[in-house]
């Protein structure tokens, strides 16, 4: 499989990172911190939460980067990341709010923040938005940030076939969602 120019560019600012440079991976972080904090506010649905994952992912990316054998491997350990501290911050969330005594909220986060230039965009939000979180969060990591099925298992932590498996349903849930949205009809894909 060929390298994109922008992959490339990150592998050699992994390895010049792993080498000490300070500069590179200030790069690659700038390079990074978008697209890791707009999937950081997908997993939470929250702002300061997804900052706060975004600032502990880096963190975590910064003091392993060494550890990192394939710097081609760096898209899917970033996510891996970001995946596992989103879940932290999810799960202590719940935790501060059972202590305050506060009902927990239920509600599935959102699949983006909403985006009112693009109106194209709504529908295929809305089907998204029913979509569970783990087949929202496949949907997007394949479909919006381009990563291959390979780097998926890594980031799922599954076999390539159980994500092959879990991306046909979820597209075929997210099909059914449009549908269901286009017919003007309320469908709810959860599990």
């Amino acid at each position: 499989m060929p390298h994109a120019p922008d992959q490339v560019a990150d592998e050699l600012l992994v390895l010049h990172a792993q080498a000490g440079d300070r500069r590179a991976l200030a790069v690659l972080a700038r390079r990074w911190e978008r697209r890791l904090l707009l999937h950081a506010m997908r997993l939470t649905n929250h702002p300061d939460g997804a900052r706060e994952v975004a600032q502990d992912t880096w963190l975590a990316i910064t003091r392993g980067i060494n550890r990192l054998n394939d710097p081609a491997a760096f898209r899917a350990w970033a996510y891996s990341i970001l995946r596992r501290k989103a879940a932290d911050w999810i799960r202590t969330r719940r935790v501060d709010r059972r202590r305050a005594a506060l009902p927990p909220d239920h509600r599935a986060p959102a699949a983006a923040p909403p985006d009112p230039a693009d109106p194209a965009d709504r529908p295929i939000r809305r089907a998204l938005a029913t979509l569970g979180p783990e087949d929202r969060e496949l949907i997007t990591l394949r479909h919006v940030e381009d990563l291959s099925v390979a780097e998926l298992a890594t980031v799922f932590a599954v076999p390539a076939g159980t994500v092959k498996s879990r991306l046909h349903t979820a597209r075929a849930r997210l099909l059914a969602a449009l549908t269901a949205t286009e017919k003007g009809t309320d469908h709810d894909t959860h599990r």
